[in-house]
């Protein structure tokens, strides 16, 4: 493993105290040396803990109960070690491809989820809502200024809480930051402002006056350090609810 990788495919699991003995002992490994991962550690958690504690606790029917503890299982059996695989061969493959990080960072973000729910049904006998997707996520795709960045906002169904994660984004001067837009009927207010690391990568909560699902668009941009009052900078990244 180069010293720029890192491990976002294997924090949700390790959070939620799901590796293996070895994929645990070389997660820990990179954290104590990557100031990035540990970070991106610090605010998975939070999301997850907020997105979490935002959904409606109802009665759930035994079919919903059933159908998250076969996918946590699964998930269980999917991070098993192979036998005829190294646990260092493992740990390569996942990062075969720097950026697929970004799909499999939605799909674990819903088993945190999956599994904090089940948490609140043998602690109070509470259950989650059965709608039966969690989370939202939109693409945020790279304009002709930035033509290799890529994004995505992951947000709660209501639209709550919400998280922005970028990657290969230019890491910029220190006059200068990135600043996410909410877009609502033509207006613009700001979502966030955040650097990047030296690998452009990056990973920040969105703060909204209003819930994030009644905005239509979102635009990332390139703004004095800070932020500023409107866009005034080149826009790299967008994407559309």
């Amino acid at each position: 493993m180069s010293e720029i990788e890192h491990i976002a495919p294997l924090l949700p699991d390790y959070a939620l105290g799901l590796l293996t003995a070895e994929e645990k002992s070389l997660a820990e490994a990179h954290l104590a040396q990557c100031p990035t991962c540990r970070a991106e550690l610090r605010a998975l958690q939070a999301s997850a803990d907020e997105l979490a504690l935002g959904l409606k606790q109802v009665s759930p029917s035994p079919a919903v109960k059933g159908r998250l503890m076969a996918e946590i299982q699964r998930r269980k059996t999917r991070h098993a070690p192979a036998q005829q695989a190294t646990a260092w061969q493992k740990f390569a493959e996942l990062f075969q491809s720097r950026t697929a990080w970004l799909g499999v960072l939605a799909v674990l973000l819903i088993a945190v989820l999956t599994a904090g729910n089940v948490y609140f049904w043998t602690q109070s006998n509470r259950a989650v809502s059965q709608q039966p997707t969690l989370l939202r996520v939109v693409a945020m795709t790279g304009t002709s200024s930035a033509p290799q960045a890529t994004g995505a906002m992951i947000l709660s169904v209501q639209g709550e809480y919400g998280t922005l994660v970028v990657d290969h984004l230019q890491a910029l001067s220190a006059n200068q930051q990135y600043q996410l837009w909410l877009i609502k009927d033509g207006q613009r207010s700001s979502g966030a402002v955040f650097s990047v690391s030296d690998e452009g990568y990056a990973s920040v909560q969105v703060k909204s006056a209003l819930p994030l699902n009644q905005y239509q668009s979102f635009g990332v941009t390139i703004e004095p350090f800070g932020g500023s009052p409107g866009p005034t900078g080149a826009k790299v990244l967008s994407g559309h609810l």
